[in-house]
C-alpha cells in the first residue's frame, strides 16, 4: 500500500488552521465589519456576512493541505475544537457564552457549512487540476 509522505503532518496543520480560524472568524468578522464605526447593529449584520467568508477561506486552505475522508474528519474535529476554544475564551474574558443543545446545533451548522464548502472547493480544484495533466507524460 502506497502511503503519502508527510500526510500526518499535513493533517495536523489543517487541524490547527481550522482550530484557530473558528474563533478568529468571530473576532475577525466583528473587527473587520466594525472598523471606524464602533460596535452597532449595522456592523453586527456586516459581521454575519464576513465571518462565513473567512471560514470558507480557511476551509479552502485546509483542503489544499490535506485530502480525503481523513482530511475532512480532521477539519471537522478542528471545527468542534475551535467551538470549544470560543467557549473557553469567552469564559476567560468573563463573558460566558450560554450553552444549550439548540445553540450548539446552530453554531455547528454556522461554522461547519462554510468550512465544508471551502474544503470541497479546494478538493474540486485539485481534482480538476490533476485531470488536466497529460497521462503518461514522462516529462523532461
Amino acid at each position: 500500500m502506497k502511503t503519502n509522505r508527510y500526510s500526518l503532518v499535513r493533517d495536523w496543520i489543517a487541524l490547527v488552521i481550522i482550530l484557530f480560524a473558528v474563533p478568529l472568524s468571530v473576532l475577525g468578522g466583528t473587527n473587520i465589519a466594525c472598523v471606524g464605526q464602533g460596535i452597532s447593529s449595522g456592523c453586527a449584520l456586516d459581521a454575519v456576512f464576513i465571518s462565513p467568508v473567512l471560514l470558507v477561506g480557511a476551509g479552502f486552505v485546509a483542503g489544499l493541505i490535506t485530502r480525503g475522508w481523513t482530511g475532512l474528519f480532521v477539519v471537522g474535529v478542528g471545527q468542534i475544537l475551535g467551538q470549544f476554544l470560543i467557549l473557553l475564551l469567552s469564559y476567560l474574558a468573563g463573558r460566558g457564552v450560554p450553552v444549550d443543545p439548540f445553540s450548539g446545533v446552530i453554531a455547528t451548522v454556522w461554522f461547519g457549512a462554510p468550512i465544508a464548502i471551502g474544503y470541497g472547493l479546494a478538493r474540486g480544484a485539485v481534482w480538476i487540476a490533476s485531470r488536466r495533466r497529460p497521462k503518461g507524460d514522462a516529462g523532461a
